[in-house]
């Protein structure tokens, strides 16, 4: 993601309370700080970024409990707006920002107004897009209906209500509005467009109204015109709910603050907001300073960033206290570094221990085309995000085809990995394969009707109970207990969904991978195990015949003992 030379970056800091929150970083020049609506992320303030990015560091920041960033202290469960100005306040101290400009839009508008009335001395502009009047009685009614339950169903019911949502703010404002007077004339997205909005829903989860919510009933004459900071409010033609804005000047406006008017274009509107920063805040503006670390290496609790690698960025879980070899975690395919979380946390704050996403996958980049997928590609990345980081030599634990990825890693680099542990195994007889590529992975490409969500929930279901999970027979029953709680399946679904129909490539890559060969080489030992019961539990056999560098062991539900069998594995290792 670039403009005119100028690369997005991605990262998180650590606020002194140790939260985390996530931004996007873009430019050069003084910093301008974007607030998104709800219950998007900083991915909607690009458009503003990108065009401030020749002349300003624009920074997109996620508002707590969306997009990447932690919720708020204690998860409260009727948040007011005003309990999210101390983590931007903490979050304005950790990047070393004194005083910025604000440009919050919808949600962000009224985040921002609220800092700015609390905090006048950090802001020396704010910047209200998307900001209005609107009375309590007509809130009320415009938003019967506007919240709907979206926890996670066992039917998967909620991706639909979520596709509703999301799709019907092209048609309707508001958006659960069927009479004609609400109908908006304008183009719908496409099925790709909303996805990509449906996963900032997902992310939100069901706390996605915490913000959303109370910002209506902030977007009050009686609190927006008490702000003595220097204040826009931009009147743009093509705002569906122009009234609102019109409700708010027609109160009248303290002389502090400015109307920018812009055309009915997105162009034109952040045309107008560019020119108004370029010169009423740019000349007298303060520098960026550098950017702090991403997370605190001293903290015994996993935390997110994202490593820079060749072409982009890979999105990361780390717990850097501990000490001897890092554990390197690497997860199984259309899956995300939370899938060997529980695998890793019983050495943390033993050992440092890094899960990256492979690219593509979960929230890292897409470094790779289809094409280019492969378990030798994936390893590659790897290697570059250690590299990065400074790991000169790891132990590697991969769930199912992340441990072809450690194998692929260690036959490449056997200086860097000293063991290898993987946590399932694929190995397949040749015409198991050959069935697999041709019914494992259907397309779940966005359809205008939202069904390829219902297709995804589908088969992540049917993957805990059926091998493979497109044989319902008796034959193929799973006997073991099904991992089928809506929570999970929900994590499980939108890993698949980010990853989308490129998880035909990666499922091929590991099938096609060739175990019996690689094992049979593997420069350095590795312990197969699994939970008895599994689907791949029969193949563990079959693996370790390909070599007499391999051990063989269970994955025990009990986290201290399953941390003691691998440990009397690697110190068997070392010793010999």
């Amino acid at each position: 993601m670039s403009v005119t030379g100028h690369a997005v970056r991605r990262r998180f800091v650590t606020l002194a309370d140790g939260m985390q929150l996530h931004y996007r970083i873009v430019g050069a020049g003084p910093p301008v700080v974007l607030l998104h609506p709800s219950p998007q992320s900083g991915a909607f303030s690009l458009p503003m970024a990108r065009r401030l990015a020749p002349n300003f560091t624009a920074i997109a920041v996620d508002t707590p409990g969306y997009g990447l960033s932690d919720p708020l202290p204690g998860r409260p469960s009727s948040p007011a707006l005003a309990d999210y100005l101390p983590p931007l306040r903490l979050f304005l101290d950790a990047l070393g920002l004194a005083r910025v400009a604000l440009y919050g839009n919808a949600t962000g508008a009224q985040i921002a107004q609220l800092f700015a009335h609390a905090h006048p001395e950090r802001v020396a502009l704010c910047m209200l897009d998307t900001a209005g009047h609107k009375e309590d009685a007509d809130l009320d009614a415009m938003l019967e209906g506007y919240f709907p339950d979206v926890t996670p169903r066992r039917d998967g019911g909620h991706l639909l209500t979520h596709w509703d949502m999301v799709r019907s703010l092209s048609l309707f404002s508001p958006w659960q509005a069927t009479d004609a007077g609400h109908r908006l004339v304008a183009d719908l997205p496409s099925p790709a467009a909303l996805h990509s909005k449906l996963l900032d829903y997902l992310r939100a989860g069901p706390a996605y109204a915490a913000a959303y919510r109370p910002a209506f009933y902030t977007a009050k004459h009686a609190l927006i015109s008490r702000i003595r900071v220097p204040v826009t409010l931009t009147r743009w033609e093509g705002k569906p709910d122009l009234a609102e804005v019109d409700a708010l000047i027609g109160r009248g406006l303290p002389p502090n603050f400015t109307v920018l008017r812009a055309g009915p274009s997105p162009d034109e509107r952040l045309a107008a907001a560019e020119a108004h920063l370029l010169r009423h805040y740019r000349p007298t503006a303060a520098p960026m300073p550098a950017l702090p670390p991403q997370i605190d290496p001293g903290a015994v609790r996993w935390q997110s960033m994202f490593v820079d690698v060749p072409g982009g960025q890979l999105f990361a879980r780390a717990c850097l206290a501990g000490s001897g070899r890092p554990w390197l975690g690497l997860h199984d395919p259309a899956g995300s570094s939370r899938r060997v979380e529980p695998l890793l946390s019983p050495w943390l704050g033993a050992r440092p221990l890094l899960a990256i996403d492979n690219p593509g996958n979960g929230e890292s980049d897409r470094l790779l085309s289809r094409e280019a997928i492969s378990t030798e590609a994936y390893a590659a990345h790897a290697e570059a995000a250690l590299a990065a980081l400074g790991f000169d030599v790891v132990d590697a634990l991969g769930r199912y085809s992340g441990g072809q990825v450690a194998m692929e890693l260690a036959r490449r680099t056997p200086q860097r990995v000293r063991h290898v542990v993987q946590a399932g195994v694929m190995i397949f007889a040749p015409d198991e394969r050959e069935a697999l590529l041709a019914h494992y992975t259907p397309s779940i490409e966005p359809r205008w009707d939202g069904s390829h969500l219902v297709t995804a929930w589908a088969i992540v279901r049917d993957m805990s109970l059926f091998w493979p999970w497109y044989d319902r027979r008796a034959t193929a029953v799973i006997r073991r207990d099904a991992a089928i709680d809506a929570a999970s399946l929900d994590r499980r679904v939108q890993d698949l969904l980010k990853i989308g129909d490129a998880w035909q490539q990666a499922y091929a890559a590991s099938f096609r991978y060739p175990m019996q060969e690689r094992l049979g080489a593997l420069p350095v030992p590795c312990l197969l195990a699994d939970y008895p019961g599994a689907a791949s539990w029969p193949r563990l056999a079959m693996a370790a015949a390909c070599s007499p560098r391999v051990a063989l062991g269970e994955i025990d539900a009990d986290a201290s003992a399953w941390r003691r069998r691998v440990d009397r594995f690697l110190g068997e290792r070392d010793a010999a």
